[in-house]
């Protein structure tokens, strides 16, 4: 996948994600019992993962390049 169209799709899962938490923090769901449990369960590590793939994905991806375990 090109870096381009890499950063995209990440970007778009974090927005999704922040949508559903926001979601969550203001509407009436936030009493629904799977909803709760998919924020929890899903959406923050998601949100997680993908910010920290944006902010430190370069760095990441040069350190597993740099492996003495890839050729």
């Amino acid at each position: 996948m090109k870096m381009l169209k890499e950063r995209q799709v990440v970007r778009s899962i974090h927005i999704i994600g922040a949508v559903l938490i926001g979601t969550y923090i203001y509407s009436p769901w936030s009493s629904l019992e799977w909803f709760t449990l998919l924020n929890q369960l899903v959406v923050v590590p998601v949100l997680t993962l993908s910010g920290l793939w944006m902010w430190k994905g370069h760095k990441i991806r040069a350190t597993l390049k740099k492996s003495p375990n890839n050729p």
